[in-house]
């Protein structure tokens, strides 16, 4: 893939992934994956992580994260920027792959 190449977030069909212009064929969105976002016209660099529910495991870990202006904490995958500020990924977005 091209960093040149924009590609837009659609829901994959593996349940609760993104992926890069067709559910079903295209790339799915992993952790640690870097990507540019596309967010008011600027493209800012980052990469995706992963939240999710506490485990058996890891009790003490919420995995929880936070968006200012939103109540409640999400899980699911989002974006963090190089610059460290969070933003949560939808449909429609557009991205650039880093690899």
């Amino acid at each position: 893939m091209s960093r040149t190449q924009i590609h837009t977030l659609v829901a994959s069909c593996n349940p609760g992934r993104y992926a890069c212009d067709d559910g079903a064929t295209g790339h799915d969105l992993t952790s640690g994956e870097p990507i540019a976002l596309s967010l008011a016209g600027h493209w800012i660099e980052g990469r995706v992580e992963h939240s999710g529910y506490p485990t058996p495991r890891y009790p003490e870990q919420t995995g929880l994260y936070s968006i200012t202006g939103i109540k409640e904490p999400r899980i699911g995958y989002y974006f963090i920027s190089s610059t460290g500020e969070v933003c949560g990924l939808c449909t429609g977005m557009n991205i650039k792959l880093f690899w």
